[in-house]
């Protein structure tokens, strides 16, 4: 059966700090590598944005905007789909956000201050998706792990710029809780585009980002591009920071990683 690659986690020069290559760049390397499309997912206002905070909402929101829309002009004229997301953060937990756009950003400037139960259910009203990104990622500017299983739809499992372990983590714990699990590189430089890249690879080219919503909710239609040490069982049963568990979410404790 013929699959169609997908990457799920990318930035842009455009609109995130930290990334190093432009939108269009992305788009040959990523045909080159058997892909059929990419998600835009740059670092939202409250992440590591490059967008001024003091512009109006509506001019952020069309600057934010054009990582994407120059990859979307240049994967039409090459053939690569581009679909539309962003990276919400909330400090040490951030959280992918697919099935929504432009012009549900530029009505919603609220997003800023709500918190994780307000966004979870504006996105899932109004017919997205939030996925945990990289949640048991361990780096020297995150002080905990955050964990808030009631109020996402899934975690993205795999992150290529996660360690083994993280990965492995967040596998045992999606499937504790029975949370759809996605696959990114998280990838902020066009030279790393090739073989070593992640994604989801589906039995169906997908028409839309409500097509992928749709997809990850059900868990079906698809698979994890993962090497099979990272989806293997946990090997170390400790963390070098604290996890937070929120469950309820209304409720927060402190927690070992064996009483996952």
């Amino acid at each position: 059966m013929n699959q169609f690659l997908y990457e799920t986690h990318l930035h842009t020069k455009e609109a995130s700090a930290c990334s190093l290559s432009w939108a269009s760049e992305y788009i040959a390397p990523y045909l080159q590598a058997g892909y059929a499309g990419i998600i835009v997912t740059d670092h939202f206002f409250n992440g590591n944005s490059s967008i001024s905070r003091s512009l109006p909402w509506d001019q952020r929101i069309q600057q934010f905007s054009m990582g994407y829309e120059h990859a979307k002009q240049a994967g039409d004229e090459a053939g690569l789909s581009v679909f539309f997301g962003w990276e919400h953060s909330f400090g040490n937990d951030e959280y992918l956000i697919y099935g929504l756009d432009k012009t549900w950003l530029l009505s919603h400037p609220q997003i800023m201050k709500w918190n994780h139960q307000e966004l979870f259910e504006a996105v899932d009203r109004d017919g997205g998706l939030m996925i945990q990104a990289h949640p048991f990622r361990e780096r020297f500017y995150l002080d905990s792990i955050q964990l808030h299983p009631t109020v996402v739809h899934g975690v993205e499992a795999i992150n290529r710029e996660n360690e083994h372990e993280n990965d492995r983590k967040a596998c045992a714990y999606a499937r504790r809780y029975n949370l759809s699990m996605t696959s990114g590189s998280d990838i902020h430089d066009v030279s790393k585009v090739g073989p070593a890249c992640r994604g989801m690879a589906f039995n169906y080219p997908l028409q839309s980002i409500g097509e992928f919503v749709e997809a990850v909710k059900q868990q079906k239609g698809y698979d994890l591009i993962a090497e099979p040490e990272r989806i293997a069982k946990p090997q170390q049963e400790t963390t070098t920071i604290p996890i937070y568990l929120y469950e309820p979410e209304s409720k927060v404790r402190e927690i070992a990683w064996q009483q996952l």
